[in-house]
């Protein structure tokens, strides 16, 4: 796991509180968590006004921090949960769609259907999400693969950062099984410790990974204000003007 240094922490905090404070923004997803991270590490952001926004893997890459083997890129990611937040906490975010009985053949096996043995279709999966990561990474220039989670409350005023490297594993690792007897999800266990570790489900082709919060994931509090909206407008289109936009 990587942790912030105190000033990335600070401007993290100060990104949220800018966000919420503007009456045009409804929440810290998508691309306004992907702004606001780029702004706590101090790496440019892709702005969609004049790019068109990427399906690649990695949301955020550091381009300033260029290793020997390539650049370091982060997989952004932000979900709600209830009011109380608590570690160690079990979380799930879809990382791919992933319709392995289309695309058996691309994947290299022989043609997939519901009958497969689950084991069979779990290799499927790791092969598909797989070739994802290292794909894009190439294709982006990536050598170190992360994901920084934002986890906040309902109420908007708790949060968790959990930032690591993203876990890839070899086939003898998990082991598959169908969550009910119409198959309608499929989990993937390590057998280390019986952890569900993935999760399909084949009506939406969603792909899901678990997370379990560490117990020195830093956690913080904000309290979000709103400025008025006219008073928004105002201080916007007047600092528009300034810069000689207007």
């Amino acid at each position: 796991m990587y942790h912030l240094a105190d000033e990335e922490k600070e401007r993290l905090i100060r990104g949220i509180q800018a966000a919420y404070a503007l009456p045009f923004i409804h929440d810290i997803t998508d691309y306004i968590w992907e702004a606001i991270f780029s702004y706590a590490k101090n790496v440019v952001a892709v702005d969609p006004l004049g790019n068109t926004r990427s399906k690649k893997l990695f949301d955020v890459v550091d381009k300033k921090l260029t290793l020997v083997e390539g650049l370091i890129g982060w997989s952004a990611k932000a979900i709600q949960l209830d009011t109380t937040l608590t570690r160690p906490r079990f979380l799930q975010l879809v990382i791919q769609r992933a319709d392995i009985f289309k695309k058996s053949g691309h994947l290299g096996f022989d043609k997939l259907t519901i009958d497969s043995p689950a084991d069979i279709l779990g290799r499927a999966l790791l092969v598909h999400w797989q070739m994802k990561i290292e794909t894009d990474a190439v294709s982006q220039g990536v050598s170190d693969k992360r994901i920084c989670l934002l986890v906040k409350s309902k109420n908007r005023r708790n949060y968790y950062y959990y930032e690591d490297s993203i876990a890839t594993y070899l086939p003898d690792d998990l082991e598959w099984r169908w969550v009910t007897p119409e198959k309608l999800g499929l989990q993937g266990v390590r057998k280390t410790d019986r952890r569900v570790i993935y999760t399909w489900y084949r009506n939406q082709t969603q792909f899901f990974e678990s997370f379990i919060l560490p117990e020195d994931t830093w956690g913080f509090t904000l309290q979000p204000y709103r400025l008025p909206l006219a008073e928004t407008v105002d201080m916007l289109v007047n600092r528009l003007g300034t810069a000689g936009y207007l």
